[in-house]
């Protein structure tokens, strides 16, 4: 939606809804619009609809209801996506809802698919982000202590594709971000890190949905989530050959400006 309605249009693409719009910002888009990102921050926290605290946990889970049910309002509209909720979040700013445990992750994603076959919408879930906030950049990957930092479910390939089989309900597919799987992918020894990746890849026909976006896999800025240009960051040429033969919708999350754009579109076509 950032690109604006002129350049899509002129483009001939689609495009998603943004989690942080409110539904009269959607309304120009309605025509081309053909998916939506679900909400995941309430303020300064994050939804959790694994969270053992139940008051945050059934906030969580009416949030992601409403935005599904917002969703025949716009006839083009048949994706919602996903983030996974939090294993466990430490951020002073989150008031509550620290933990998360995986069976009532399982049973929130299956009432909401419940809600969205209802209209018709699938559900996909996408990759989580690994969390370095605080890690100085060259501190070593093996040296990171994880058990008492920001995680969420659904970061690492085996999980993420262990979760969707689990909910086990025919409108949840997955959703792959490509930036997204370099962030876990750095909490591998570097010479591990292009197996990593390919395993996201390893059953095609679960992913229904693409956040597209580079990123770094071999230098610390990929630690982040970077959304860089398609072919100007690292992840192997390989992927983003595979990603385009998906039956996916295929994202474009970024617009830098309408000649970047342009390059990337040209960057797919010769793949």
């Amino acid at each position: 939606m950032s690109a604006g309605l002129g350049v899509l249009d002129r483009l001939g693409l689609v495009t998603e809804a943004a989690a942080h719009l409110t539904v009269d910002e959607y309304v120009p888009f309605s025509a081309i619009m053909v998916s939506g990102h679900g909400p995941y921050n309430e303020g300064s926290g994050r939804w959790n609809i694994a969270a053992t605290d139940d008051e945050l946990r059934s906030r969580s889970l009416e949030a992601m209801r409403a935005f599904i049910q917002m969703s025949p309002q716009f006839p083009r509209l048949k994706q919602v996506n996903l983030h996974f909720p939090a294993r466990q979040w430490r951020d002073e700013v989150q008031p509550h809802g620290h933990r998360g445990t995986y069976d009532r992750m399982i049973d929130g994603f299956r009432d909401l698919a419940a809600v969205a076959a209802e209209h018709g919408i699938e559900l996909v879930l996408e990759n989580g982000n690994a969390h370095w906030s605080g890690v100085p950049e060259d501190f070593p990957t093996e040296q990171v202590d994880w058990s008492d930092r920001n995680q969420v479910f659904g970061s690492a390939p085996d999980e993420w594709i262990g979760i969707c089989r689990d909910i086990d309900r025919d409108n949840v597919g997955l959703c792959l971000d490509s930036s997204h799987m370099v962030t876990h992918s750095h909490t591998l020894p570097e010479e591990q890190r292009g197996d990593e990746v390919m395993k996201f890849l390893s059953e095609p026909e679960m992913i229904r949905h693409v956040h597209w976006n580079d990123n770094y896999l071999y230098d610390s800025r990929g630690r982040t989530d970077q959304h860089a240009l398609l072919g100007k960051g690292t992840v192997p040429e390989e992927v983003h050959q595979r990603i385009k033969r998906l039956d996916a919708t295929l994202h474009i999350e970024h617009f830098y400006g309408v000649e970047e754009l342009d390059a990337e579109l040209q960057y797919i076509d010769s793949l």
